[in-house]
């Protein structure tokens, strides 16, 4: 017995040290940024908060939070209709529709931001149609570059994300208590009130927080979009570290950035054990109930969020497409479909193919990391308390930007190298999250028969468990992939111009207002991504 006390102490330290480890690499470049900045290392307390208090810094903080909650509520505002309708009802395009859960993590922004200026712009496809549906000489739609144009860049983004968390859970809930709310004379809205909302609050909450944060990190949108509306403080502590080389009042506002984001990590992490705990609940009380199909009420409304979001999110993406395959013969030449642009791109002396081999060079190592130490954290960390799991979450605390420039502070002759490294820190909650999910899901009766005929602990979870969860594990590092091919923040800052993936050539284009290369460029980057992700749900679907 002693020594059984003894080996499990053994593992638990090794867990402990690891986990501090780990937490310790996701807060290095904040603590960088603080201490190895040029003129930022005397500058003490005092000197932080002389940066936070300056008019321009709280402007930027105001306009983060402001943007990032409209934003939050705005992705809930259009998620929340289509969780209803996934959860309860089947109907053609419904796994589509869930589908799109990917779009906020695999798909670059910047890429979005194309897409919303070619249908939402003053010349854009919507303001034309406009224009020539009403006989107006001006276009009717202006908000796009402005603090609402952020907000609805936003929602359209993260909505996926709303509808996958909340229809997840609400597809596992039983209608028992909704219908004796029913019975017993409430109408729909106060027995949906009384008896499922309850339920699904936690995970409502888990989206928005989780909404608020990738909101809360934005760049490109509001490196395009914000310039006359306002700055977020992603964007100043670029500007002040890269373009200004202000390093005092870049630590001070990354510091304050980090502060604000590690609190609504905090809140996810607690919104996501509530969440569980009702799906649990609700899995022992009557198992998830049959899906219907649509009618009348029901079916009226479907019809309406199909069409919704055909014009409103299907448009952008449509025009970016659009825009991909026209060629003109000049600049007044008439648009005719074709492959001219993506000829350009694979022209000779075309820097597309560099940029296309540096996205496979850091995004498929970023991967194979994120997804190894993501399967090891989620085995070490199956038996651990809610402190732990919640220190698992650090690096969803530091952005993109803040983590490049804090690793190129502590290794500023491997920018490159570090790339893939700091792309897998980010991913890895992502993957362990997966893993983990999968492993508390298995059944524990063949791992202790195995132990039972003599396999120790690790040779039953590589035997059984792992080979159990693999498809959860495939989905993971297909996940980890188009996440890191999709990101542009930590390329751009780590490559310093010298190195180009394919989301920061994307990026150049969109600057050099070649709109025409980078959607051809961008419906590459879409068709990969979305191909790793029909991989993700075979996995998903197979786990």
């Amino acid at each position: 017995m002693a020594k059984v006390a003894d080996r499990a102490a053994g593992k638990g330290l090794v867990s402990s040290l690891a986990l501090a480890a780990y937490s310790a690499a996701a807060l290095a470049p904040v603590a960088a940024i603080l201490i190895l900045s040029p003129d930022s290392s005397g500058t003490g307390m005092a000197g932080m908060i002389e940066a936070l208090s300056q008019p321009r810094s709280l402007r930027a903080i105001g306009f983060t939070l402001a943007q990032a909650a409209m934003s939050a509520l705005a992705a809930l505002a259009i998620g929340l209709p289509g969780a209803a309708l996934v959860a309860r009802y089947r109907f053609p395009g419904r796994r589509a529709l869930k589908a799109l859960s990917v779009l906020p993590f695999s798909i670059p922004s910047v890429l979005i931001v194309l897409a919303f200026v070619l249908f939402y712009g003053r010349s854009g496809y919507l303001n034309r149609a406009l224009m020539w549906a009403f006989g107006l000489s001006e276009p009717p739609l202006g908000f796009l570059y402005s603090f609402w144009g952020i907000v609805l860049v936003h929602g359209f983004y993260e909505f996926p994300v709303v509808l996958q968390t909340v229809g997840e859970v609400w597809e596992r809930l039983p209608k028992d208590r909704a219908e004796s709310a029913r019975l017993l004379g409430a109408g729909r809205l106060r027995a949906f009130v009384a008896g499922t909302l309850p339920s699904l609050a936690p995970a409502i909450a888990q989206a928005a927080a989780l909404c608020f944060l990738l909101c809360f990190f934005s760049f490109a949108v509001v490196m395009i979009f914000g310039g006359l509306a306002g700055s977020t403080l992603e964007v100043e502590v670029y500007r002040r570290a890269r373009l200004e080389a202000d390093a005092s009042g870049a630590a001070a506002l990354a510091l304050a950035e980090t502060a604000i984001a590690m609190a609504v990590v905090a809140l996810v992490a607690l919104c996501e054990r509530g969440s569980s705990r009702g799906s649990a609940a609700a899995r022992s009380a009557g198992g998830s109930p049959e899906l219907e199909a649509p009618r009348k009420a029901a079916l009226a409304a479907l019809v309406a969020y199909a069409l919704f979001l055909g014009v409103f999110f299907c448009g952008p993406m449509v025009s970016l497409a659009v825009q991909a395959f026209s060629t003109r013969g000049g600049p007044l030449g008439k648009a005719t479909l074709g492959l001219g642009n993506f000829a350009r791109l694979f022209a000779p002396g075309s820097p597309f193919a560099k940029a296309l081999a540096g996205t496979a060079v850091t995004a498929i190592p970023a991967a194979l990391i994120a997804t190894v130490l993501g399967c090891a954290g989620a085995f070490a960390l199956r038996r651990r308390g809610a402190p732990s799991k919640a220190a698992a979450s650090l690096p969803l605390a530091v952005s993109g930007i803040v983590s490049a420039l804090g690793w190129s502070l502590l290794f500023p002759r491997g920018g490159l190298a570090l790339i893939p490294l700091v792309q897998a820190l980010a991913c890895m909650p992502y993957t362990l999250k997966s893993v983990s999910a999968a492993l508390a899901a298995l059944e524990a009766a063949p791992t202790e028969a195995a132990r039972t005929l003599g396999a120790g602990r690790a040779r039953a979870a590589a035997g059984i468990e792992l080979g159990a969860v693999m498809p959860s594990v495939l989905a993971a590092f297909a996940f980890a992939f188009a996440a890191s091919a999709g990101d542009v923040n930590v390329p751009l800052v780590l490559g310093q111009g010298g190195f180009e993936t394919l989301p920061v050539y994307l990026f150049r284009l969109s600057s050099a207002y070649r709109f025409p290369e980078a959607c051809a460029a961008g419906v590459i980057l879409a068709l990969i991504s979305s191909l790793v992700f029909a991989c993700k749900e075979r996995g998903g679907r197979d786990a």
